[in-house]
């Protein structure tokens, strides 16, 4: 488990000294209260600091970005620009990757030559690839980091990024080398290094970090099946955990143990450990939850219980849904197969389609099944294989409907499938509708009274654009609208790659005026513009196409210009508060809508919504 660095960062070009606060780039558009405004430096610097080392659940994020902006200002007048760095990493640590500021931060800092605050702005940079799964772009920029470490002699920075590249090795593929570096960073601990190497850690601090170094390593053994050395590694967090009743720790050793001991078919073992980890005080992530109900649905399968197996299945599967469909694991697959087959048992084509789809999603998110899965049964299917499977299905299904049956058995059978069907939707509107209602009324909110979506300006008040644009000319102003509405027009956006400079070039403007006109103009940053309007554009898509709904979550990223899934389900839940899969099923009853208008926009299309049931 990463957790990210406290270290503080930098952002742009050199003669910042000239530059006004409204001019710096990535601040609150918000005034400065007086009650920040009348502090000094000093104080306001430690207020800053103090407030963004509280957890961040608590934390005041206007506050902070106030108070940022504020010592930003400050610091750049006196050409501080170590102090500007710093304040700026600690902004992009609360907006928790933003790559816009991240550009901005290493820019400044090698522009500048503070050099470790560019090797921190690596290792922040790393870190938020590696929360986004761009796994070889985080590996990338960490050896990159780590190689200016050696450089600068920054043995601190040096060794934490070790660690972080034997995490993202390990899941680039690169097994070996992975727990070579991690037991490299377990080595300095163990000897005693480690007080050399973070001289301020304190010894509780240092044994927490080898507890967590070891179950990195325990993890990666149980992932490749070397179920003895990850059995040896966790029994060492677990003594840990308990010498110092670490709540945490003992959590992990419970999941983890479970999982060893099923994988070795000790199922009784397996299934007691299990259960004491999902009922334990701790709170877990429907994630966390889903993976075990898979380990404990393996389980019950060994020891021939077939009808808790399914029903642990079931709730594996469920528990994957509510958490956003974003979450894989080698055991997800395996549950997806079991269902299959239970399935194939019952005769229940439907759900046979179903679980089939879900394997596809699969394999097109993580990659070729394995041969080999968790209690040793061998799976060789392959995305090919399940495509054709599933297109015979619906050919029986289709003729199983245009056959013409009894009367009174058609009715009995229907009956039966609606009072499933009828079932399983109304649990799942008990678990969204509430959900849904909150996201409508924020939308609303949002869009009525904050901003205008998606940008048009046809519906921007002159008045507004006089008081926001008043910096820029009249002929940049209208260039750049009528550059960006072409833009929007040809739906341009829908292209990978798209870059503030690119277009600027395109505009026929700088970055500058361009960004500050979107920034004033839409009171988001580049990034949130381009991608809203994406998010806006597939919204409209799949509301009115019965086609584009059958895409895959894949699929409708490329579509809309995303270069991952990831990244598109990250904005689009950012938006809508739900994951696509969940958002494409309720649409499922919706028929094909008429083309509208462009000033469209997400609004509408949730009052749809909600006016159809």
């Amino acid at each position: 488990m990463i957790t990210k660095s406290p270290l503080f960062i930098v952002i742009f070009m050199c003669s910042f000294f000239t530059i006004s606060a409204q001019e710096l780039p990535y601040l609150s558009d918000i005034a400065l209260p007086d009650s920040i405004a009348v502090k000094s430096y000093p104080v306001l610097r430690i207020e800053f600091f103090a407030l963004f080392n509280e957890c961040k659940t608590s934390v005041d994020s206007l506050a902070l970005e106030l108070k940022g902006k504020e010592l930003v200002r400050r610091a750049t007048l006196s050409r501080n620009k170590s102090d500007v760095a710093k304040f700026y990493l600690t902004l992009e640590n609360l907006r928790d990757g933003d790559y816009d500021i991240l550009e901005y931060i290493l820019e400044y800092t090698r522009t500048n030559e503070l050099d470790d605050s560019y090797e921190g702005g690596l290792l922040q940079k790393a870190i938020a690839l590696y929360y986004d799964q761009r796994i070889k772009e985080a590996l990338a920029v960490a050896e990159e980091a780590y190689r200016f470490s050696e450089k600068t002699q920054n043995i601190s920075n040096k060794w934490v990024l070790k660690s972080l590249i034997g995490n993202l090795q390990v899941d680039y593929g690169n097994v070996s080398i992975g727990l070579q570096h991690l037991k490299e960073v377990e080595s300095i601990y163990i000897t005693g290094e480690v007080q050399t190497i973070h001289p301020y850690n304190t010894d509780s601090y240092n044994k927490d970090v080898l507890a967590s170094i070891r179950y990195s390593i325990a993890k990666t053994y149980f992932e490749i099946d070397s179920l003895d050395e990850a059995d040896d590694y966790i029994e060492k967090v677990r003594i840990y955990a308990e010498s110092v009743g670490n709540k945490d720790h003992l959590d992990y050793y419970l999941g983890l143990k479970a999982g060893i001991l099923i994988k070795q078919k000790r199922y009784l073992e397996g299934l007691d450990v299990t259960n004491q980890y999902i009922s334990n005080d701790l709170k877990k992530s429907d994630q966390e939850l889903s993976h075990s109900y898979a380990m404990q649905g393996i389980a019950y399968e060994g020891l021939n219980l077939d009808e808790k197996a399914t029903t642990s299945f079931l709730t594996a599967d469920s528990l994957f849904v509510v958490a956003g469909a974003d979450y894989y694991y080698d055991e997800l697959k395996y549950t997806f197969n079991y269902l299959l087959n239970h399935y194939k048992k019952e005769g229940n084509t439907n759900k046979q389609i179903e679980y089939l789809n879900k394997m596809i999603s699969y394999e097109e998110s993580v990659g070729s099944i394995k041969e080999s899965v968790t209690n040793g049964v061998s799976t060789m299917y392959t995305i090919p294989e399940l495509t054709a499977e599933k297109e015979l299905l619906i050919r029986k299904l289709e003729k199983e409907k245009s056959t013409s049956h009894a009367g009174v058995i058609l009715f009995l059978i229907l009956s039966c499938i609606g009072v499933i069907v009828a079932v399983f939707q109304y649990r799942k509107k008990l678990i969204y509708k509430k959900r849904f209602d909150n996201l409508k009324v924020a939308l609303e909110k949002r869009f009525n009274n904050e901003v205008s979506f998606p940008m048009s300006t046809t519906s921007t008040s002159e008045k507004a654009i006089k008081s926001s644009l008043s910096q820029l000319k009249s002929t940049q102003t209208d260039k750049i609208k009528a550059g960006l509405k072409n833009f929007e027009d040809t739906l341009m956006f829908t292209e990978e790659n798209i870059t503030l400079k690119s277009l600027a070039l395109q505009v026929g403007t700088n970055t500058a005026y361009l960004s500050k006109y979107i920034n004033d103009e839409e009171s988001e940053n580049f990034s949130v513009y381009i991608n809203d309007l994406r998010i806006n554009y597939v919204l409209k898509l799949l509301y009115s196409s019965e086609k584009i709904r059958t895409y895959t979550v894949s699929a409708l990223a490329k579509e809309v210009g995303f270069s991952n899934s990831k990244s598109f389900s990250n904005h689009f839940k950012r938006i809508t508060g739900l994951s696509v899969t969940y958002f494409i099923k309720n649409l499922e009853d919706i028929k094909a809508a008429p083309a509208k208008e462009k000033g469209d926009n997400v609004i509408d299309f949730l009052e749809r919504i909600n006016k159809t049931g």
